[in-house]
């Protein structure tokens, strides 16, 4: 309880320093009297949003509606507490962020399962859009940005709809105090990074490292199908490992264990507090950074030592060596050793 209580309290500070960020910024608002009245929209929505985990954004919406109502139809993408906390951005930085998690348009979980991979979709920010990377409606299961949307139509009423996501669709360089700000596309006139993967495949059968090589190079097509927008990555490439062994979903599942979505450089990676959470290609889990530091040279990920930093650096894919394979649940603790 009293995690809960200060944690709220702490968004309540933050988001109070936020919104006078917001309004020194937005002096004009434009209500549109198709939507909610603020009574109910604010009330039913930050309930919800509160008790399925968004207090942030909760706390948000509570006191600067106009941000979410600025235009006629809205669509809000719920960013999780946690995934607000790891980013630590400035407040400054906060409207910006948000903007690219709303929407100008009225998009229901059932509109958006109609809408086939890589649409993009229009945000508040500017000549900025989100994809969608993956669309399933047999399953109901659709992800924008490599984003899962975990709580479809959380909030529907009028002209505001509201999804809960399982993480963020922008991300934070704190060396340059940006927000990174995934680039939309519509998949035509593109390879999907093809040729960079094929280099990559490349490079580590040449510098010792056949074996995952060759088992990169066996799930290489299924990952450019199942990530059509994926843009960058990184790699932890453990020594040699039995791989001939396994199973062909096994093999699977244990190259996309050691693929994270973004291009983080060792130095990027040092930079990230221990806790700070990096998801993986295999759908719903995550490694941890458990030792970083830029003074002693020395990054892990889930306990495992990055030995050979940097190995292969690209635009878009950087590829670490680690001391041996990561383990990211029992079906692969025994390749961990």
């Amino acid at each position: 309880m009293g995690k809960g209580v200060f944690f709220t309290s702490a968004s309540m500070v933050l988001a109070v320093i936020i919104t006078a960020t917001l309004r020194s910024h937005h002096h004009e608002t434009r209500h549109n009297p198709n939507n909610p009245s603020f009574t109910d929209f604010r009330s039913n929505a930050s309930h919800l949003l509160r008790s399925n985990g968004f207090n942030f954004v909760a706390t948000f919406l509570h006191i600067s509606p106009d941000l979410f109502l600025s235009t006629p139809q809205t669509t809000i993408f719920a960013v999780p507490d946690g995934a607000i906390s790891n980013l630590s951005l400035p407040p400054y930085m906060m409207k910006h962020f948000l903007a690219y998690h709303i929407s100008p348009l009225k998009l229901t979980m059932q509109d958006l399962l109609r809408k086939p991979a890589r649409t993009c979709l229009p945000t508040l920010v500017q000549r900025k859009s989100v994809g969608i990377t993956k669309s399933d409606a047999k399953r109901g299961v659709l992800e924008i940005n490599n984003v899962l949307i975990t709580h479809p139509d959380l909030f529907v009423k009028g002209l505001v709809t509201i999804h809960g996501l399982a993480g963020s669709f922008a991300s934070f360089d704190r060396q340059q105090e940006s927000i990174n700000l995934a680039v939309c596309e519509t998949g035509q006139n593109k390879n999907n990074g093809k040729d960079e993967w094929g280099k990559v495949v490349k490079f580590l059968g040449s510098s010792g490292f056949m074996t995952f090589a060759i088992g990169l190079n066996s799930v290489t097509d299924r990952i450019v199908k199942d990530f059509p927008d994926l843009v960058s990555v990184t790699i932890f490439t453990p020594p040699n490992v039995a791989l001939m062994a396994m199973s062909s979903p096994l093999l699977d599942k244990f190259m996309r264990s050691h693929i994270v979505f973004e291009r983080r450089t060792f130095k990027q990676l040092a930079s990230l507090s221990a806790g700070a959470s990096l998801r993986t290609l295999v759908t719903g889990k995550h490694v941890e950074i458990t030792e970083s530091s830029k003074i002693s040279h020395a990054v892990s990920i889930n306990g495992v030592a990055i030995t050979a930093p940097d190995l292969f650096s690209s635009k878009n894919f950087v590829v670490h060596g680690i001391a041996r394979p990561l383990n990211i649940d029992d079906e692969l603790s025994s390749m961990s050793g």
